[in-house]
């Protein structure tokens, strides 16, 4: 069972290393580049969540388990940029929401895009294992995401 254990350990210290390199990879290449600018998996994920419907600051840091001051940085840059537009709440002239421009619209389509490909890469993947395998690693994927949250609030 140790050696079993082992093996567990190796295999996540390798997707790990394995998935800090693509993200330092694809950082650095043009494939989040659009409009002629490199952009982070967070401005695209807040592009992805304004097209459903404008947020503000706060709600956006929830939804993207990420700090606001976080938001804020993102947020400027798709301002800075015209990816979206700030609008004044009109119960409220002190909250301040955003809204996707047409360029926004064009970005949030392209994520889209590439979402549902990565989604479909991990369909195919998923496909190689049993159902009883796929409840093991439902089970292990989220003791693991408790573990890191707990981490992360100590």
């Amino acid at each position: 069972m140790e050696s079993t254990k082992k093996k567990v350990l190796k295999a996540l210290q390798e997707l790990i290393t394995t998935r800090e390199s693509i993200r330092k990879a694809e950082s650095s290449n043009k494939r989040n580049v659009l409009f002629g600018v490199s952009w982070t998996l967070t401005q695209f994920h807040i592009v992805a969540l304004l097209k459903e419907h404008g947020m503000n600051n706060t709600n956006l840091a929830k939804e993207l388990n990420v700090s606001k001051p976080a938001v804020t940085k993102a947020i400027k840059k798709l301002l800075e940029h015209r990816i979206i537009d700030e609008r004044q709440n009109e119960g409220n002239k002190k909250e301040i929401f955003y809204v996707l421009t047409e360029k926004g619209e064009i970005m949030a389509s392209i994520h889209d895009r590439l979402h549902k490909e990565a989604e479909d890469q991990y369909l195919s993947l998923l496909n190689s294992f049993t159902k009883e395998q796929l409840e093991t690693i439902i089970i292990f994927l989220n003791t693991l995401t408790s573990h890191l949250k707990d981490e992360v609030l100590k």
